[in-house]
């Protein structure tokens, strides 16, 4: 209890960007590790019900299937776990805890990573590593106010 007491008075005032960004990755970090974790698990029982489509009409639109149908169920597992790595970076950093961006940041590099090893035929990921360079840029200009 005495080394929460010992934190810096400065590092209670947490810049309103650090603190926006932390709430995005807290909210994104763990509903994207839930909903792959329920995937993984339901995998299965969704191509079953799926079997032998390749496109599902939802609000009248085509939904191509196939790929999401035919991916390792353990890209799904994986992506889950990175991204509980992430929101526990998160968390850490939140608590001024340094060793957070790191977790965060590494999970984040594999995330990319994966997605390109399990997703075959997928267009270059631009989007996704503007927004984790965007993130990890913010984290590591605040890094001085974690111990």
């Amino acid at each position: 209890m005495e080394e929460l007491n010992n934190i810096n008075p400065d590092q209670n005032k947490r810049p309103q960007i650090l603190t926006v960004f932390l709430i995005f990755s807290l909210l994104y970090g763990s509903l994207s590790s839930f909903s792959n974790l329920v995937v993984y698990g339901a995998i299965d029982f969704i191509r079953q019900t799926f079997e032998g489509k390749d496109t599902v009409t939802m609000m009248g639109m085509d939904i191509d299937l196939s790929m999401f149908l035919n991916i390792d169920k353990n890209f799904f597992l994986l992506q889950g776990i990175l991204y509980a790595i992430s929101f526990t970076g998160a968390i850490l950093m939140w608590n001024f805890r340094k060793i957070g961006f790191h977790l965060y940041t590494l999970a984040q590099i594999i995330l990319l990573i994966v997605a390109s090893v399990f997703l075959k035929g997928m267009p270059f990921p631009w989007f996704d590593i503007l927004m984790t360079a965007m993130f990890v840029y913010v984290y590591a200009k605040n890094l001085k106010l974690m111990q």
